[in-house]
């Protein structure tokens, strides 16, 4: 059954009122009637159940709100933050899906000397927000998420690393041979025992299709990043992006 965004502001007590392109399709698209019911999601964790009551003049649908599904008391193991050197738009959008599938966070644009995309371009990239919050929504949409990960603008690789709060690790090809058991399940199992309660903030850094240079290594192990490797093959940056978000998720069970 799909499910729906609906605002957290058009959820008021046991009523909901859903506008815009996600009314349209319910209503013009999937042609949803009066009486039939809706999954619906508040991209904050929240999920309900919710009856069409009225279809408005506006376009936009309300009626009361008849279950809530409520959130898992334990908190989720990991909060994944991709730190992804920007990509060419195709593997970029690319990553941003399947990430949004596998259960991150929040992504980071980061910038480097060696990002194809141009830093003069980085305007026009910001410009593309708007559509990378539209790709999120939809890849939450259908892998059944209540939460919407956030997609930050463009920083620079210094700023990225030094904004980390968690754990910090980087996937590098200079460690090309190496493999992720070698070094990732450690630094996860330590950091994953001294959360307590709390979820574990995790920066994940992989690096854009130019790769990380000796100067950005550098930084990251003067922020204690942990550096490790993906085995011996060559990976593209969203295939390293993606294989290295799925172990991180995994071994603290959030997969």
């Amino acid at each position: 059954m799909p499910q729906f965004f609906v605002l957290p502001d058009n959820i008021q007590g046991n009523s909901f009122r859903l506008t815009g392109p996600e009314a349209f399709h319910a209503v013009r698209v999937l042609r949803y009637a009066k009486g039939q019911s809706l999954s619906l999601f508040d991209g904050k964790g929240g999920r309900f159940k919710g009856v069409i009551e009225t279809i408005n003049t506006d376009g936009s649908v309300a009626g009361p709100i008849t279950a809530t599904v409520k959130a898992h008391d334990v908190r989720a193991p990991v909060r994944l933050h991709l730190n992804l050197g920007l990509l060419k738009a195709g593997h970029w959008d690319y990553a941003l899906e399947k990430a949004t599938e596998l259960g991150v966070a929040s992504f980071v644009p980061v910038l480097t000397p060696r990002t194809v995309v141009l830093l003069h371009e980085v305007d026009r990239v910001r410009s593309k927000q708007e559509r990378w919050s539209r790709l999120v929504m939809a890849a939450a949409k259908q892998s059944g998420r209540a939460d919407l990960p956030l997609v930050r603008e463009p920083v620079q690789f210094r700023d990225a690393i030094r904004a980390c709060k968690g754990l910090t690790l980087m996937a590098w090809e200079g460690m090309k041979g190496s493999i992720a058991s070698e070094t990732l399940r450690l630094a996860l199992r330590e950091a994953d025992l001294k959360r307590g309660a709390e979820s574990l903030d995790v920066y994940l850094f992989i690096g854009p299709e130019g790769g990380f240079s000796e100067e950005e290594v550098e930084m990251a192990e003067a922020a204690d990043a942990v550096l490790f490797g993906l085995g011996p093959r060559v990976l593209r940056a969203e295939t390293a992006a993606l294989a290295a978000v799925t172990l991180v998720l995994y071994e603290p069970g959030s997969l």
